[in-house]
């Protein structure tokens, strides 16, 4: 067994002179728009240390925001996304592993959901790309809680023919709430388009929306004039510009945000579902990747922004675990969850300069019968 303690302490501290967002609190409903990336690795932003293409519109967000420098989420998709939306470890719904098309595991239709219980407070929620938390009737994102789902269930996509290879046949998987339909385009513009159209739906209206790319996981593949923008091999070339058309299309989002006025009232946080694997991406400056509870494969750029509330350009370095998003998102918005869960509410470490947390974090993953701990 792998076995390692995260536990050091971690103090929150401004960057700069930047000081406070000069507008004022928000007012009425705070919403919500959590925006994650697949597969990326902590290395693979600008602010993180990448240098062969640049990410302005996610590094924004931390210079706008708060930076979370130790946050952690876990080495796979589904055991991070359950976390992220539950509140809880993966193990309590028995998913720790990977969720492969068919298999009849998934989240139960008795679990908290972020969607559930942002639903029960009157907000309109969606989710725009990537589930992964099973293919069954009783874990579809219609059933868990989201009125809107437009994306796909299963680990990877192709960017543009929207499919996955399942017993040796190319299989769609695209989906609009119960319809399996097509929509012709790249999967990071189409998200974008449809998180864009939810937006201008939702003026009037508190919401809740998972806007959750697949890139940059396989099978990668961006637009011939992205990949244009890059010199290099092939493979560097292309996962630059899977990263850099992710980041237009955050951007997107951000702009489309202001212009409808919703920014001033909108929690919007960023982050990743796991490390990079061994390829392009980067884990810097950690060992280790995807599929490992070392440092590369659990540690997530985490940042988040809510003018007014969150200080611009505060940097903490207090531990933040995937299962804390749900209740810390919750408290933003004044809620709390219905039921307990494990995660904590972490909300004075992305609001306090000073604040600390050195709860001690435990990871379980087991990958083709070895178990490791972290």
């Amino acid at each position: 067994h792998f076995l390692k303690s995260t536990t050091a302490l971690g103090v929150c501290s401004l960057l700069g002179t930047t000081g406070l967002w000069a507008d004022t609190s928000p007012s009425g409903p705070i919403n919500v728009l959590w925006i994650i990336a697949d597969d990326m690795g902590h290395g693979d932003l600008s602010s993180t240390g990448r240098l062969n293409y640049s990410t302005p519109n996610i590094d924004r967000l931390g210079r706008e925001g708060v930076t979370m420098s130790n946050a952690y989420v876990y080495p796979v998709c589904t055991a991070s996304r359950t976390a992220f939306l539950t509140g809880h470890s993966p193990q309590k719904y028995g998913l720790e592993g990977v969720l492969l098309p068919g298999y009849s595991a998934g989240l139960p239709s008795n679990s908290i959901t972020a969607a559930k219980e942002f639903k029960a407070a009157g907000y309109r929620t969606g989710l725009i790309g990537k589930w992964h938390l099973g293919d069954q009737p009783a874990s579809h994102p219609n059933a868990q809680g989201f009125d809107e789902f437009f994306g796909f269930l299963w680990g990877e996509t192709g960017y543009y023919t929207h499919t996955k290879e399942v017993s040796g046949v190319e299989e769609l998987d695209f989906h609009q709430n119960g319809t399996t339909s097509d929509i012709k385009g790249y999967t990071s513009d189409l998200y974008s388009s449809k998180a864009i159209s939810f937006l201008r739906q939702s003026q009037s209206h508190p919401f809740f929306l998972c806007l959750s790319y697949n890139a940059p996981h396989y099978y990668l593949d961006a637009p011939q004039e992205y990949q244009n923008m890059f010199s290099g091999a092939s493979g560097t070339k292309m996962y630059a510009g899977v990263m850099k058309s992710l980041d237009d299309s955050v951007g997107r989002v951000l702009t489309e945000l202001e212009r409808l006025g919703l920014d001033k009232n909108t929690l919007v946080v960023f982050t990743t579902d796991n490390g990079a694997p061994q390829g392009e991406g980067s884990n810097a400056p950690f060992s280790g990747f995807k599929n490992s509870l070392m440092e590369g494969g659990i540690r997530s750029p985490l940042m988040a922004r809510l003018p007014g509330v969150i200080p611009r350009g505060l940097r903490c370095g207090a531990n933040f675990a995937a299962w804390d998003l749900l209740p810390t998102t919750l408290s933003f918005a004044g809620l709390t969850a219905s039921a307990a869960v494990e995660g904590a509410d972490r909300k004075a470490q992305f609001t306090t300069q000073g604040a600390t947390n050195s709860d001690p974090l435990c990871f379980r993953y087991t990958m083709t019968g070895k178990l490791s701990r972290a």
